[in-house]
């Protein structure tokens, strides 16, 4: 059974989100704010949380930010009403494993959480623009790449693994790590999603 805990000020939003999932998938606690959240999770050990982005006393940008320092082991997914570009910024350099508008409908979120189960990130196509557009105005370039990088950054871009990539490029998967992590450093970013944001913006997707 997968546990959830859901979070958000709203009561009839907790109830909605909650609706949404029967077995396997068990709704260990419902909070309406932050710090009850915090509270539960650090208790009860859920599979996934799925937060709100602006709640009382801590937001859900604020648990995730503790999460990430603290080693938390539950997967963590945001739910956002607006598109702030900079918290979105800041969501997807601390490796949100989920975020979604609120609008986008049951069936998405369900979705996501299937998604972020099995090990992936899901990021909202309109929040993504919206992340994409902020990282765009950053002075990170990509123009100074050799071009085993450039072929890394594009294979990364077109959502291939390390072990796709190696056997494309005829390298190992450890010279893929590698270059990734050479790639990290040099470009100012923490992830692959971030990676494949600043390829597609810079045209080597």
């Amino acid at each position: 059974m997968t546990t959830l805990l859901i979070a958000d000020d709203h009561p009839l939003m907790r109830d909605a989100v909650a609706g949404l999932f029967g077995p396997p998938y068990e709704v260990v606690d419902r909070c309406s704010d932050g710090l009850q959240a915090r509270t539960a999770i650090l208790a009860r050990q859920p599979d996934i949380a799925i937060l709100d982005v602006q709640m009382p006393a801590l937001s859900g940008l604020d648990l995730l930010r503790q999460a990430r320092a603290e080693g938390w082991p539950c997967k963590i997914i945001l739910l956002t009403a607006g598109l702030e570009p900079k918290p979105l910024v800041e969501a997807v350099k601390l490796k949100v494993d989920g975020l979604i508008l609120k609008d986008a409908g049951g069936e998405m979120l369900v979705r996501c959480v299937e998604a972020v189960l099995e090990g992936g990130q899901w990021i909202d196509k309109e929040a993504m623009k919206q992340v994409m557009s902020m990282l765009a105005q950053a002075p990170t370039s990509t123009a100074e790449l050799t071009p085993r990088e450039s072929d890394v950054v594009r294979q990364v871009a077109q959502g291939q693994r390390n072990k796709e990539i190696a056997r494309s490029l005829g390298i190992s998967e450890g010279t893929v790590k590698m270059h990734l992590h050479n790639l990290y450093e040099k470009l100012g970013v923490s992830s692959r999603t971030e990676l494949a944001l600043l390829a597609k913006e810079q045209g080597l997707d």
